[in-house]
């Protein structure tokens, strides 16, 4: 998980100025700077604002919903081409160059084992899924089977497959608030909404947004590391808070497209830096599929920054690629 950190007195002008709320499933933060010759407070306007912009992504996106325009899809036939809001038929075509890019370690198709493994709507099962169980789902697993258009907007499965945008909505939903802060005038901001953030320009000190990579336990909130970002969107993928235990296994919620299984190495999490938040959201969540060995390999090749933490015996161990170490703080 990240955490923003904040290094301004209240005295100060400009200063900085927040208001949160919860959407998507989720907790939203958005923090920007408020010039000092701004005489009427906005906040009540951003609020609203915001709370819009996601609430729509919320009502189209949304596997929770079954009036969803995603919903809508899922429980639609096959081999026809099924009109969607053009938002999100970017977006899947987005996904999907993702899912090329990355080998499919990520994969939004993955909705039917994402609810057999009770990490969806469906609950916590009780007994662990048999292999068969997993071998039914398999045609419906798989990236190839989705096609889009963007003019008219439309998509179309070729399996009964179910998407889960989970792993690149809530980066979206950061980016669509950018876009609607800097219609707005403000180019001095950070954004997070359940844990993905995107900054541009500086604090009123003229320094960078502080963010704390935390270390990765259960039990405690911890920094790990501090970053300074400006202009750019952060992503954090991890296993550490979302999993349960059955019979003695703890099972994460990070699931392997390939294997249809929880992973199982030591990669504890996986930081990445974008221009993009939807993009560094999925990236991360592609990262975090591959573990540290191939993920290390596969983001410096693709000059990925990225920051992993892999778990040991005695603790924790974190290797960053090359264009990762300019945002470290010492």
């Amino acid at each position: 998980m990240l955490t923003m950190l904040l290094g301004c007195s209240a005295s100060q002008a400009p200063k900085i100025e927040a208001i949160t709320g919860l959407s998507m499933g989720t907790s939203y933060t958005v923090k920007w700077v408020q010039s000092a010759d701004q005489q009427n407070p906005i906040d009540g306007d951003i609020a609203r604002g915001v709370a819009l912009e996601l609430g729509r992504i919320e009502a189209s996106m949304s596997t929770y919903m079954d009036a969803s325009d995603l919903s809508g899809f899922n429980g639609a036939t096959t081999d026809q081409w099924h009109s969607v809001p053009a938002p999100m038929a970017e977006l899947v075509s987005q996904a999907l160059s993702l899912s090329e890019q990355t080998n499919g370690a990520f994969d939004i198709t993955v909705g039917p084992i994402v609810n057999l493994w009770g990490f969806g709507p469906d609950p916590v099962p009780e007994n662990s899924p048999t292999q068969a169980a997993l071998d039914a789902l398999r045609p419906m697993i798989g990236y190839q089977s989705l096609k889009v258009q963007k003019n008219p907007p439309a998509m179309l499965k070729l399996a009964n497959s179910t998407i889960d945008l989970s792993a690149i909505a809530k980066g979206y939903g950061v980016d669509a608030v950018a876009t609607w802060l800097e219609s707005k005038g403000l180019d001095n901001y950070l954004i997070e909404v359940g844990g993905e953030l995107r900054a541009k320009g500086l604090k009123p000190d003229h320094t960078p947004w502080r963010i704390a990579i935390e270390t990765p336990t259960v039990d405690a909130r911890q920094i790990y590391q501090v970053i300074n970002v400006r202009n750019i969107a952060v992503a954090t993928s991890g296993n550490y808070r979302n999993y349960y235990e059955l019979d003695g296994v703890r099972y994460a919620h990070t699931l392997d497209p390939h294997t249809l299984r929880p992973v199982t190495h030591n990669l504890a999490s996986v930081t990445v830096l974008d221009a993009s938040a939807a993009r560094a959201d999925a990236l991360a969540t592609a990262l975090m599929v591959m573990g540290s060995d191939k993920g290390i390999v596969w983001a410096t090749m693709h000059q990925v920054p990225a920051y992993f933490i892999m778990k040991q015996l005695d603790g924790f161990v974190a290797q960053s690629t090359a264009n990762f170490t300019d945002f470290l703080e010492n």
